[in-house]
C-alpha cells in the first residue's frame, strides 16, 4: 500500500506571481522549471516535493491543508508581516504546537507551524 507522500502539485492562475512569492517571500529554491511549471527543492531534503502548475482556471484550493514546518513561528510571522504577506490566522498555541496561517498570491491558505 502507500508508503509516503511524494509530490504536491498546486495549480495557480499566475505562475510568475506565485513563483516570486514562494522564492522571494518564503525562500524556496527552484529545482526544475519549464514553461507553465516550477518545482522546488525540499527545504531540508525530506518530505514531499512541492511544485506549481499554471492553470488559468485555478481557484484557491478548498478542503486541503498544506502545513509547512518553521523554526520559529513568531519570527516568521514578523518577517512575513514586514513583507506584506496576508495573515489569515495570527500565531496561536495549539495542543500540537504553535501555528500561523498565511495566503499565497492565488488565495491558497498555507499553515506554518512549530511542533511542541
Amino acid at each position: 500500500m502507500l508508503q509516503s507522500l511524494n509530490f504536491v502539485l498546486v495549480h495557480v492562475p499566475n505562475l510568475m506571481e506565485a513563483r516570486r512569492f514562494y522564492t522571494g517571500t518564503l525562500g524556496l529554491v527552484i529545482e526544475a522549471e519549464q514553461p507553465g511549471f516550477v518545482q522546488f527543492k525540499r527545504p531540508d531534503g525530506s518530505g514531499a516535493t512541492f511544485a506549481l502548475l499554471e492553470d488559468a482556471t485555478a481557484s484557491p484550493f478548498q478542503h486541503v491543508e498544506l502545513w509547512w514546518a518553521v523554526e520559529d513561528v513568531d519570527a516568521t510571522h514578523a518577517a512575513l508581516v514586514a513583507r506584506g504577506v496576508a495573515i489569515t490566522d495570527p500565531p496561536t498555541d495549539m495542543p500540537f504546537g504553535r501555528t500561523l496561517g498565511i495566503n499565497d498570491p492565488a488565495g491558497n491558505t498555507l499553515h506554518l507551524w512549530r511542533p511542541r
